[in-house]
């Protein structure tokens, strides 16, 4: 019973995203349960629960001629992008579960005719910081293309933003068994946040040797 009344909720919120006055964006990935849905997930592969977000948004500059493959080019971009919504995994009023969101549909007005925003490509992003405001290079990320924006007219548009199915830009695919998070126990994949590599125990030792030898011909 439980699971049956997930899915009507997850449905009712996924129909509330797709019919709308208006061109309409979502972060929702409660579908089904194990072996269909994809969870936000830390870089140790717990799930994201109550802390760090997920915003969906766009950049300034597009991305069509920008390549966001690095922490480093994702945090420089930062302030050039418009967040659409932005919600905690965990936390959500309509399911709260680690590693889901199922948030409402935010509505925005129609983007039609000469509206700069068509063509502009949609990106979902993860982080274990605060806020993407306060997100640093020494944060964790996930990042993934959601959509391209389109013409309202004559068909209202509408976004959702999920993982499931996606091949991150940033973040890495796994999978796990979390136990029953209210639609079933199983296997899920995540997506899984990245953070800069640390220097390895060969590197380090090798940056070691180079101080010795520094320090000998001093």
């Amino acid at each position: 019973m439980k699971l049956k009344k997930t899915l009507i909720v997850a449905s009712a919120l996924l129909a509330g995203a797709l019919t709308s006055n208006a061109a309409t964006y979502a972060i929702i990935n409660v579908t089904s349960g194990p072996g269909s849905d994809t969870l936000w997930a830390n870089v140790d592969g717990t799930l994201m629960n109550g802390t760090g977000f997920v915003t969906m948004g766009y950049f300034a500059t597009n991305p069509l001629t920008t390549d966001i493959d690095t922490i480093a080019e994702l945090v420089a971009l930062k302030s050039t992008f418009t967040a659409v919504q932005t919600a905690t995994p965990g936390l959500s009023v309509n399911f709260a579960a680690p590693g889901f969101l199922a948030e409402e549909a935010v509505s925005v007005s129609s983007i039609t005719g000469s509206n700069a925003l068509i063509g502009r490509k949609l990106y979902a992003i993860a982080s274990n910081a605060a806020s993407l405001a306060a997100a640093t290079a020494l944060d964790a990320f996930s990042l993934f293309e959601v959509a391209t924006i389109g013409d309202d007219s004559p068909i209202e548009q509408a976004y959702v933003a999920s993982p499931s199915g996606v091949t991150p830009i940033i973040g890495e695919l796994d999978s796990g068994d979390f136990g029953d998070l209210g639609l079933g126990e199983g296997t899920y994949t995540t997506l899984k946040l990245v953070g800069v590599p640390e220097p390895s125990a060969a590197l380090l030792g090798a940056f070691g040797v180079l101080g010795l030898l520094r320090r000998r011909r001093i």
